[in-house]
């Protein structure tokens, strides 16, 4: 199977689950009821966020054990190699090489988190050139120009920024950035609000967000974007990157890439 094709399948399916919530919401007459749905599928949509790079970093790290396996003599880096994968993931019976180290890479992040853009960052930018990391200025324009950007999301629309050059494009571009990181901040806290303390944040304010009808899907579709892209990042590099250590292309075709 391709690389990554069942974690995007499941993190589609979840979008769709908490979208759904959403559409059965808006049938409701106002009130708590209402609401509370409203806040199951934002935090349904950071779930399925969360779900994807767990299962993402386990398919990945999973190939890259079984490309070692099939051709060993290959070096691969010391973060790989002092893995500490669970005995019982390793020797337990499974029909394939390829679900064995599935499964004890899933064991290594099943009891974390992947929501904060850092977190994604010390996970999957092994797997990428210098020049091409996950949310770095080197490689942050062609999301802010992709044709699904959005100002809410980088504070700045596509077409003004494709505008822009010299110290004013390098200025935007920092800027850029920062308005992402915190735009996804917020929408990660505001899940934990809902979690941890019933969705009673800190700043009153922002409470009203919830029973917006149009903020929740805004949020769906930016939480859509944010994996969008880091999928396709990552179907790019991963290839590369294995190429880069050595495997071969039969290899790498064996892994499914």
């Amino acid at each position: 199977m391709p690389v990554l094709t069942t974690p995007k399948a499941h993190f589609d399916e979840d979008v769709r689950r908490a979208r759904d919530v959403f559409a059965h919401a808006n049938t409701l007459p106002a009130g708590l009821l209402r609401d509370d749905l409203v806040r199951s599928s934002w935090m349904m949509g950071v779930g399925a966020v969360d779900a994807y790079f767990c299962d993402a970093y386990a398919d990945l790290i999973a190939r890259t054990l079984q490309a070692k396996q099939i051709e060993n003599a290959i070096t691969i880096p010391d973060r790989l190699l002092n893995l500490k994968v669970p005995v019982i993931a390793v020797i337990r019976p499974s029909a394939t090489e390829n679900w064995r180290w599935r499964m004890a890479a899933r064991e290594l992040i099943e009891d974390q988190t992947v929501l904060s853009l850092d977190r994604v960052r010390q996970l999957f930018n092994q797997f990428f050139r210098q020049t091409h990391k996950l949310f770095v200025d080197s490689s942050f324009d062609a999301w802010v120009l992709h044709r699904h950007s959005r100002q809410r999301l980088f504070g700045v629309t596509a077409t003004a920024y494709r505008g822009l050059t010299g110290n004013a494009l390098h200025n935007a571009r920092r800027a850029a950035l920062e308005h992402f990181e915190e735009r996804f901040k917020m929408i990660f806290q505001r899940r934990h609000d809902c979690i941890h303390n019933c969705d009673r944040p800190r700043h009153a304010i922002n409470s009203q967000y919830v029973t917006s009808p149009h903020y929740v899907p805004q949020v769906l579709d930016d939480l859509e974007f944010l994996v969008c892209r880091c999928q396709e990042a990552f179907v790019v590099e991963f290839p590369v990157y294995l190429t880069h250590l050595g495997f071969s292309a039969v290899t790498r075709n064996r892994v499914g890439c």
